[in-house]
C-alpha cells in the first residue's frame, strides 16, 4: 500500500532549504534581521506620509490601504483562534535567530500587512508605483522570516492569499462607499435655478 502523502513535506523541505540551521555569521544575521522588519517599517512610514500630506492627492488611497490592512490583520487573528499552528522553533524543527513570541505562525502578519497595502495601492494609478515597490520589498522580508526560523514558507503563501482577499474586500467595501458618497455641487447647483427674464 502506498503511504499517504504528507501535506507538510514540501513545506518542511523548503523550510530547511532556506532556514539557517547552523549559527549564521554576524553580518548575515544582522542583514536577515533588518530584512525581517525594515520593509514593513518603510511601508508604514510611506502610508503615514501619504496620509499626512493630502496635497500629494494620494491620501484617500493610503487610508483605504490602511483600512484593508487592518481587515487582514483581524482575519489573521480569527485564523489563529481556529488553528494555532506552532512556529518552527516551537515545533522543534528550527532555531529562532530573532526574538519572537510563541504565537501561531499561519499566516504571517508581517506579509499580510505588506502585501495588502501593496495590493490596495496597485489599484490606483497614482499610487501604483508605490504599490509595486512595496510588493517587491515583501519578497526579501518573506525570505528573512523563514531564514530566521519564525515562519514556514506556507505561512507566506497564506499571507499572499490573505492579502488578495483583503484587497478584494477592501476594493468592494470601500469602493461602494466612494460610489455612495454625496456628489459635489456643480456650478449650476451653487447659483440656484436660473431666473427667467
Amino acid at each position: 500500500m502506498t503511504a499517504p502523502m504528507d501535506p507538510y513535506r514540501w513545506d518542511l523541505g523548503l523550510f530547511h532549504a532556506i532556514h539557517a540551521g547552523a549559527p549564521p555569521s554576524h553580518a548575515m544575521l544582522a542583514w536577515a534581521r533588518a530584512l525581517a522588519d525594515a520593509p514593513l517599517v518603510l511601508t508604514a512610514g510611506l502610508l503615514g506620509v501619504l496620509i499626512l500630506l493630502p496635497r500629494l492627492s494620494m491620501r484617500t488611497a493610503a487610508c483605504r490601504a490602511f483600512a484593508a490592512a487592518m481587515l487582514a490583520l483581524a482575519a489573521n487573528g480569527l485564523i489563529g483562534l481556529a488553528w494555532d499552528r506552532p512556529r518552527p522553533f516551537v515545533a522543534g524543527v528550527g532555531q529562532a535567530w530573532i526574538a519572537h513570541a510563541a504565537t501561531g505562525s499561519f499566516p504571517s502578519d508581517h506579509l499580510s500587512l505588506q502585501w495588502t497595502v501593496a495590493g490596495m495601492l496597485l489599484l490606483e494609478g497614482r499610487t501604483r508605483p508605490w504599490g509595486a515597490a512595496i510588493a517587491v520589498l515583501g519578497l526579501p522580508m518573506a525570505w528573512a522570516r523563514v531564514y530566521l526560523g519564525v515562519h514556514y514558507p506556507s505561512d507566506m503563501v497564506g499571507a499572499l492569499g490573505m492579502a488578495a482577499l483583503a484587497t478584494v474586500a477592501g476594493r468592494g467595501v470601500l469602493g461602494r462607499q466612494r460610489a455612495g458618497a454625496p456628489r459635489s455641487a456643480s456650478a449650476g447647483d451653487l447659483t440656484g435655478p436660473t431666473l427667467r427674464t
